[in-house]
């Protein structure tokens, strides 16, 4: 799998083609990602076990430190009085103060007022006044503290007072409005008498502070209803003096009129009002009888409503109506002179002329009553023009009248005011309203508050287990072995192509000649992935390296070239590690034998220093003599012509190099050789050590098809038996 390298060591990432299906690459990638993002309790297991034998001394002093503290600690004993606080106070009188009912907030910063108000260093002060500890040393003794004859009055105070309130404890449960008071002493009777001394001393302190405020209150408005006393009395004789001399008379009372809320304040306005009513009526009056005149003025006399609705008028023209008709009828049978014709005549002539007269008379009337509504009106508006004048006068002299008048009203409601409420506070002098009331006493304790058994156990191992957790964190940050085979994919962005399990006992030889050992079956799984690890088939050339020597290639190198072997390949085994040739061990023969060494050097022919081994199809090429520069041997092109002539006579030549770290020969190699195979030792190999390998392979454009993890053995690393289990399975 061909790994991308990227300057100055900084990470590199897959390139798309490296596996033989691009969807396995991506899932390798996603999954990558993933581990590295996820929260791993497997790796934190692993570290734990790594480290249980520190862990467990850790856990067992914290244990013992625990059991200690419960064995020398003093007995504490608490006890605990609850009170409950009201906002507000059942009424007795019915007029007492009343505080507002709050909620929210506002109930909130209430309770914790009064919190405050117990917990303060007076309400200290009072309970120690109220309980005489300040006369002796016996409290501070039985609390334990015993060095205080050295202490100066102030300071034993000061101590005293400190001292109880650090062993005074309140609680307010949240949404309930009862307080919890507790009191700590080694003495259970004296924490109970302390608990409940400081319930009674809140008590009486609150009503305290109320009687303090009422019998200031009194005092205040006693002060406050003397100096408004003098003043109402020094404004009322202010305006009687100021009514004499401006000659102002006061009618209000005695002149109002119906429907209105007050009367004209002087004579002088109340004639005034009564006049301008008069002078409204006579104008009403005025006016209908000009327009009665008007209209008897315009029309006949006889037309006139009144003319009409006369019992006279109607007397006559009825009369006169009767002799019209007996005229009609004397005219059809007498002539025109006829005397009887002629008086009829002079009849209805006397009629009409008296009717005529009547009518006159009542125009005359209605005219005569116009013109004395007109007089009326005109000596009503003389006298109203009068009185005006007089008003006006008045007014001017009323102004200091009434600021003088309003001052007297004014000082009369607050005197008024303020009387009633000294009357109340009076009468509230004697009630003693609470809000706060006793619950339950404090009970002296039968069994001690501290310690506490559990809690002190629990506490012991917490800070045991942190202690543990913080020495196997650092252990772990100071420690950067490669330990977990996902570290090969996850640190080193390398494939895991198989894990070689670590042989407890015997020799290595026997278990890989062993089919059903495990770490047969682990070379036969990386045979299949060098195998598959490419589209393109099986490589021609394979190097095998680590970080550092003692990591287990060159038992990887046997085992990968036997295992290919096996299964009908034709392999050649090279050592190419010039420095440390260890081949030999597997095929034997003498160390300076013709080899490597001697064809790069063209002092012999390849197939010279090829061994035949007793293994079908495997063959062996030994180092040779161990030259004074290997990496020089490396430079040139004879390693490359080399492979080139044995990629025609085998199907797979795989080569044994040295450690990358501070050599040049596996870099060169890697470069030359068509894919590479980094082998860790698990629990030796280091992580920045194992990197900074890779990333010289890769920037030398090595193939790096992916990491194998040797003499790993689960029970060691702290993980479970999940990379092996195929082998208890099936074998």
């Amino acid at each position: 799998m061909r790994q991308a390298s990227m300057p100055s060591g900084r990470p590199y990432e897959l390139e798309p083609g490296d596996l033989a299906d691009p969807a396995d690459e991506h899932r390798l990638l996603v999954a990558d990602e993933q581990r590295r993002r996820t929260f791993d309790v497997r790796v934190i297991w692993s570290a734990i076990y790594r480290h249980r034998i520190a862990v467990s001394i850790i856990l067992t002093i914290a244990l013992l430190a625990g059991i200690a503290s419960i064995v020398f600690m003093p007995r504490i004993y608490q006890a605990t009085a609850s009170v409950q606080i009201d906002q507000q106070t059942a009424k007795v009188l019915g007029t007492e103060d009343m505080e507002p009912i709050v909620s929210g907030s506002d109930a909130e910063r209430f309770l914790q007022t009064q919190l405050d108000i117990l917990e303060s260093r007076g309400m200290a002060k009072q309970v120690i006044d109220r309980l005489g500890l300040d006369k002796s040393t016996a409290f501070l003794e039985d609390i334990g503290i015993t060095s205080v004859e050295d202490l100066t009055p102030a300071e034993k105070h000061e101590l005293l007072l400190t001292t109880v309130q650090k062993n005074l404890s309140a609680d307010l449960p949240l949404n309930s409005r009862v307080l919890k008071i507790a009191f700590s002493t080694r003495d259970a009777d004296l924490s109970a008498r302390v608990a409940n001394a400081y319930a009674e001393q809140f008590i009486q302190a609150n009503i305290q502070r109320k009687f303090s405020t009422g019998d200031y209150s009194r005092d205040f408005l006693k002060n406050q209803l003397d100096k408004a006393k003098q003043r109402l009395e020094a404004s009322e004789r202010d305006l009687i003096s100021y009514s004499r001399a401006a000659r102002l008379i006061d009618a209000s009372a005695g002149a109002a009129q119906v429907g209105s809320p007050e009367g004209p304040r002087s004579l002088v306005t109340a004639n005034l009002v009564q006049l301008n009513q008069a002078y409204a009526q006579a104008n009403a009056a005025r006016l209908e009888a000009e327009q009665r005149w008007e209209q008897a003025r315009g029309v006949p006399v006889t037309n006139l409503p009144e003319v009409l609705s006369n019992l006279a008028i109607q007397q006559l023209l009825q009369k006169r109506a009767e002799l019209n008709a007996d005229m009609s009828r004397m005219q059809q049978h007498m002539r025109s002179d006829h005397p009887t014709v002629l008086q009829a005549q002079a009849q209805i002539a006397e009629l009409d002329k008296r009717a005529n007269a009547l009518a006159e008379n009542i125009r005359a009337s209605i005219r005569n009553q116009y013109l004395t509504a007109r007089k009326q009106e005109q000596a009503i508006e003389r006298q109203l023009n009068s009185l005006k004048t007089d008003t006006l006068s008045e007014q001017d002299r009323s102004v200091h009248y009434t600021i003088l008048k309003r001052e007297v009203d004014t000082n009369r409601e607050m005197y008024e005011g303020l009387l009633a409420r000294y009357k109340e506070l009076s009468a509230e002098a004697g009630v003693a309203n609470n809000n706060i009331t006793i619950v339950d006493r404090a009970d002296p304790p039968l069994k001690p508050s501290s310690p506490r058994k559990k809690l002190n156990l629990a506490a012991a191992l917490g800070i045991g287990f942190i202690l543990a957790f913080l020495y196997v964190y650092g252990r772990e940050k100071l420690d950067d072995a490669i330990r977990d085979p996902r570290d090969v994919e996850t640190k080193l962005h390398l494939p895991l192509i198989g894990i070689v399990p670590a042989v407890a006992d015997g020799d290595i030889l026997e278990a890989l000649r062993s089919q059903k050992s495990a770490i047969s079956e682990a070379y036969h799984s990386i045979r299949s992935a060098v195998e598959l690890s490419s589209n393109r088939g099986l490589p021609h050339s394979l190097v095998v390296t680590s970080s550092a020597m003692g990591e287990g290639k060159s038992t990887t190198s046997y085992a990968l070239a036997r295992d290919f072997a096996q299964v009908g390949r034709r392999v050649l085994l090279i050592d190419a590690d010039m420095r440390r040739p260890s081949l030999t061990t597997f095929f034997g023969g003498a160390k300076d034998a013709p080899g490597l060494s001697s064809v790069l050097a063209r002092m012999n022919d390849h197939n010279s220093v090829i061994v035949r081994s007793a293994e079908p199809n495997l063959s062996y090429m030994p180092a040779g003599p161990l030259p004074p520069d290997p990496a020089s041997l490396f430079s040139g092109n004879a390693l490359t012509d080399l492979l080139d002539q044995l990629s025609g006579e085998f199907d797979l030549v795989i080569l044994d190099a040295p450690p990358v770290m501070a050599l040049a020969d596996s870099v060169q190699i890697a470069s030359i050789a068509q894919v590479t195979v980094f082998v860790v030792e698990a629990g030796s190999a280091h992580f920045g050590q194992a990197r900074n390998a890779v990333t010289r392979l890769l920037r030398a454009r090595a193939e790096v098809i992916g990491g194998i993890v040797t003499k790993y053995d689960p029970r060691v690393a702290g993980y479970d038996q999940t990379y092996e289990s195929y082998t208890t399975q099936y074998g």
